[in-house]
């Protein structure tokens, strides 16, 4: 799930930890910008600016991975590097880790902490770099300055003057088939508003001659949806749907560059509303967080009827599929994305809750995973090892807090553990 600022500040901080318990986020870029900036808001009296980021990163996931950057990919595309994995299975685009061999003979991504995560660790505790903090200025700066005037003018010539659109879904549409021309020019327009350096534009050039001249979406088509997030973002200006007042606008739509590496996004953002929807496709869902918080609370409030000897297992042992029998906005997405059997499996974990745990077990399934991450070995060659359906194991270094909330994440067992045998990790397979 992708998820925005807007989303966030609307849930209660109970209610982010079944947010970060049933959702694997995926934290893109902008997210963090935009809250870091608001080191140089004003707030209301008696808070400060420090508070506001503090919270919004105590909200945000823990069980979280980080976009590689859209401007990244796109020119990496560009050059070559092919995005339709990700893309056709909604899956984040990760920058970090080392493909390492286990003595088993499997083949893993080892990624250690990522740095935002490292960020959003310092910032919960009102901790920031100068560095930060004059990106935060920086970035406000910029939003002040923004003016999209000069570039709508300029796209607005490539709508016919005999075509009528009346709203954002007919400009869309018109864009769709725009985009799906094979014209040299309609390349080049791309290249501009893209700002591809003048060297890759070259490249690209010849690749797509190269290639017989093929569609723009189908020659590039992760810069193509970019390049058709920022034509509805600037004709929807000029033909007057969207407000080039708000210089927020434009880092709103920046969420959108993402939207083909989720299957959920997740907003309260009136833009987003408009706009994020027409950028779907098949298996992707835009969800209302008026629609997700109800579904939150609902959660919070059923896992707070358990035996308190059930909670102080933690978040992270209880809560590993959503209850069985309930269907809300959360359950729904798991229906639509999920196993089919996810409420079986939900239900005989349901039942093994009260059954004791077998501490013993517990504790060699940890040390066989610390053992496989001591003697696992770097691979030379990656892609002829892992081969074409990825690797087979992808382990994820992360700090958990041991509380968030009213809510034990981990046990006190796990927690003192923890304080013994750093680093912890905890692991996706």
């Amino acid at each position: 799930m992708i998820f925005d600022k807007s989303a966030l500040q609307a849930l209660s901080m109970d209610e982010a930890v079944w947010f970060d318990a049933f959702f694997y986020a995926n934290v893109v870029p902008v997210f963090y910008v935009e809250t870091l900036a608001d080191l140089e808001k004003q707030v209301a009296d008696g808070r400060t600016p420090e508070d506001v980021v503090g919270m919004l990163a105590d909200k945000t996931p823990y069980n979280a991975v980080s976009n590689v950057h859209h401007r990244q990919l796109v020119l990496s595309e560009l050059a070559g590097h092919r995005l339709d994995k990700p893309m056709a299975i909604h899956q984040p685009v990760i920058g970090a880790g080392d493909m390492k061999q286990a003595t088993d003979g499997t083949v893993g991504l080892h990624v250690d902490e990522f740095p935002e995560a490292a960020a959003l660790m310092r910032w919960r505790s009102h901790e920031f770099l100068e560095i930060e903090r004059a990106a935060a200025k920086d970035w406000r700066a910029e939003l002040a300055e923004h003016n999209p005037a000069h570039i709508s003018d300029v796209l607005k010539n490539i709508v016919p003057t005999d075509v009528k659109i009346s709203d954002l879904e007919q400009l869309k549409t018109f864009i769709d088939s725009f985009c799906s021309s094979a014209d040299p020019e309609v390349l080049a327009l791309a290249l501009d508003v893209l700002a591809a350096p003048k060297d890759l534009r070259m490249v690209a050039l010849h690749r797509w001659l190269s290639h017989g001249q093929p569609r723009l979406d189908r020659f590039a088509p992760y810069a193509t949806h970019v390049f058709k997030v920022d034509l509805l973002f600037y004709l929807g200006i000029a033909r007057g749907f969207i407000s080039g007042e708000r210089a927020s606008n434009k880092v709103d739509m920046a969420y959108l560059y993402y939207l083909p590496f989720t299957m959920v996004f997740v907003s309260g953002d009136r833009l987003h509303h408009r706009t994020a929807p027409l950028f779907l496709r098949n298996m992707q869902t835009y969800l209302r967080v008026d629609e997700l918080k109800p579904a939150l609370r609902e959660l919070d409030e059923h896992y707070d009827a358990f035996p308190q000897e059930i909670k102080d297992l933690g978040v992270l042992a209880i809560a590993s599929y959503p209850p069985s029998d309930l269907e809300n906005a959360v359950t729904r997405q798991w229906d639509i994305h999920m196993r089919r059997d996810w409420r079986d499996t939900a239900k005989l974990n349901e039942a093994r809750l009260a059954e004791p745990r077998d501490q013993k077990a517990d504790r060699r399934t940890v040390a066989e995973l610390n053992q496989k991450l001591e003697e696992a070995q770097p691979v030379r060659d990656e892609q002829a090892s892992i081969g074409a359906r990825g690797p087979d194991y992808m382990i994820i270094q992360r700090q958990i807090p041991a509380t968030k909330g009213k809510w034990r994440m981990i046990s006190k067992e796990v927690e003192e553990a923890g304080r013994e045998n750093q680093p912890s990790f905890g692991f996706d397979s």
